[in-house]
């Protein structure tokens, strides 16, 4: 009986570990962890290193779904902001309502990914394919047991599963965020998503050209101003 107990009670003080490494996890490298919207958070001129991790079992085909601020629904963003990176066209064709696109524009709370502060709103989908369980993943938020997937190898990473890094480039108006989520398919219906403490957001920002730009503009603006008030 001692030794069954012993099994048991060793069972359960390794099971956590893997257990509180959710299924599916978006992270951004570089990215600020946002506590108050539990979000990775990456201000950028346009580029993005997004990863999307995969644990506990071979999922078939991972989805991201990349939703936009700053368009109204009368502000269709075809043509107008795109992302590229995902290894197949150019991501240009919004729609507008709730992922996933299998069921926009309407909300079903059965079969869809729950507003979350974010839908509705003009979103896209890519599918990233296959994850298989031939790597080591952890928890990717910041804490005790926070996993680093940019660094091979350290840190607690004590879940199978797979990651994919996804080096993006998003063409969007200065002011436009892009927020990520991953979730899988059980046909037209949702099957399973990353918990939105896990998810990732990229909020665009003017190329550092373009600033140096404006700024000298202002500048000499500001210096044409000085001139005209010694006259």
């Amino acid at each position: 009986m001692k030794k069954i107990l012993l099994v048991v009670t060793i069972g359960l003080m390794i099971a956590p570990a893997a257990n509180a490494v959710p299924d599916l996890q978006l992270f951004i490298a570089g990215a600020t962890y946002d506590f108050d919207d539990e979000t990775w958070v990456l201000t950028t001129s346009g580029s993005v290193d997004l990863y999307v991790i995969s644990a506990k079992e071979i999922h078939s085909d991972i989805i991201v779904s990349m939703a936009l601020s700053g368009f109204a629904e009368s502000d269709n963003p075809d043509g107008i902001v795109s992302i590229s990176g995902f290894g197949g066209p150019d991501i240009d064709d919004w729609t507008w309502g709730y992922a996933p696109l299998a069921s926009a524009p309407g909300w079903d709370q059965n079969e869809d990914l729950p507003p979350h502060g974010i839908f509705p709103t003009w979103f896209a989908e890519a599918h990233t394919g296959l994850y298989d369980m031939s790597q080591m993943v952890g928890d990717a938020i910041p804490g005790a047991d926070f996993w680093d997937p940019t660094i091979n190898g350290p840190g607690p990473a004590n879940a199978h599963g797979r990651y994919k890094i996804f080096s993006l480039s998003i063409g969007a108006p200065v002011g436009t965020a892009v927020h990520f989520d991953a979730y899988t398919m059980n046909g037209d219906a949702l099957a399973e998503f990353a918990p939105f403490s896990h998810d990732a957001a990229a909020s665009i920002i003017p190329e550092p050209g373009t600033i140096l730009l404006m700024s000298t503009g202002l500048l000499g603006l500001g210096l044409s101003a000085i001139r005209r008030r010694k006259r």
